[in-house]
């Protein structure tokens, strides 16, 4: 009897045993999923794939103070310029996958280099994307004054009776890329499609310096010229009009089926641990609601625009597609 009560205890224990070793495996695995992991737990570098003082190293510094703040860790901006960005995009691709490298890129370079198959890597394949924290929607196409154009109908004209003459500041593979082969298709007209730097600063440079007639470029990349009536703005590609200058018209409200927007995205080695993705992603979200954020982003005519890792991906390869459309359509 004593014997027999001995054996149901035992038995007893081992299933409780069993069962909180159960346990503790379905905890781990449901914190793995919430992001709770010990990380970071030294710096984190942000590689931004293009030089310093662009948009997109500007954004990269904005989120990495953020990140800082919040992780109580330093979050370092690394620029690795180079490739039309994509030589600091592939040293991330090749990192290793232990949480502390993460590319800070653009939309705008990744969907256009995949739909014009510039890369031999997929961005939405090849890594682990964590989100999508910042938006511009201002990509803005300028003339100069001197070009005797007072808008756009001007230009039209000019360049279908002159064609192949306008000269186009482009980079082969990118998003102005893209916008060039758009205003061409949708107008009917031929531009001179020049590569005149990789850098939104380069191609400024050739443009002042009368290499190039025609520029795209953030607005607030032009915006002061803009505002002293250095430049005409030709359109905004973009779906809606700008906060940042509501008067100036669109491409889409002239007629023009011309919109690129740029989304910027937070990246990681393929490979790296789900809950370090996800732990980051939770915090983009967090960033992208905080109003001091918002007010900082403002004075780039940027907004915050939070996507989670799957939607980020979801709607860039939808993006890719549309892009190959456009360029086989040319």
């Amino acid at each position: 009897m004593k014997t027999g009560m001995l054996k149901k205890l035992g038995l007893l224990a081992l299933s409780m045993m069993v069962l909180a070793g159960c346990g503790g495996k379905g905890a781990d695995k449901k914190s793995a999923a919430k992001g709770d992991v010990k990380w970071p737990t030294k710096a984190v570098n942000l590689v931004v794939p293009w030089n310093a003082g662009g948009d997109t190293d500007i954004y990269a510094r904005l989120v990495a103070k953020k990140l800082s703040d919040k992780f109580k860790k330093t979050f370092v901006v690394v620029n690795q310029a180079g490739g039309s960005g994509i030589v600091g995009s592939k040293n991330v691709m090749t990192a290793k996958p232990d949480g502390y490298t993460i590319l800070f890129g653009h939309s705008g370079s990744q969907t256009a280099q995949q739909a014009t198959k510039t890369v031999d890597f997929d961005f939405n394949k090849d890594y682990a994307t964590a989100g999508t924290i910042v938006q511009d929607n201002t990509y803005t196409v300028v003339a100069k004054k001197s070009s005797g154009w007072k808008n756009l109908n001007d230009f039209i004209a000019y360049a279908k009776a002159n064609p192949g003459k306008v000269r186009y500041a482009q980079v082969y593979g990118a998003v102005t890329h893209y916008v060039g082969v758009r205003m061409e298709k949708t107008m009917g007209i031929k531009m001179n499609m020049l590569d005149v730097g990789a850098g939104a600063a380069e191609r400024m440079a050739a443009f002042l310096g009368g290499q190039a007639d025609v520029l795209a470029a953030n607005y607030l990349n032009v915006r002061d010229y803009i505002e002293k009536g250095d430049f005409i703005v030709l359109g905004v590609c973009s779906e809606n009009p700008m906060p940042a200058a509501p008067n100036i018209p669109t491409f889409k409200s002239q007629g023009f089926d011309i919109v690129a927007q740029k989304s910027y995205e937070l990246k990681f080695p393929k490979g790296t641990d789900p809950a370090i993705v996800n732990k980051l992603s939770t915090a983009l979200e967090e960033i992208s609601k905080e109003p001091d954020f918002k007010s900082a982003l403002e004075k780039y005519c940027a907004i915050p625009v939070y996507r989670n890792g799957d939607l980020t991906v979801k709607e860039d390869t939808k993006l890719v597609d549309d892009m190959a459309k456009a360029f086989n359509e040319k």
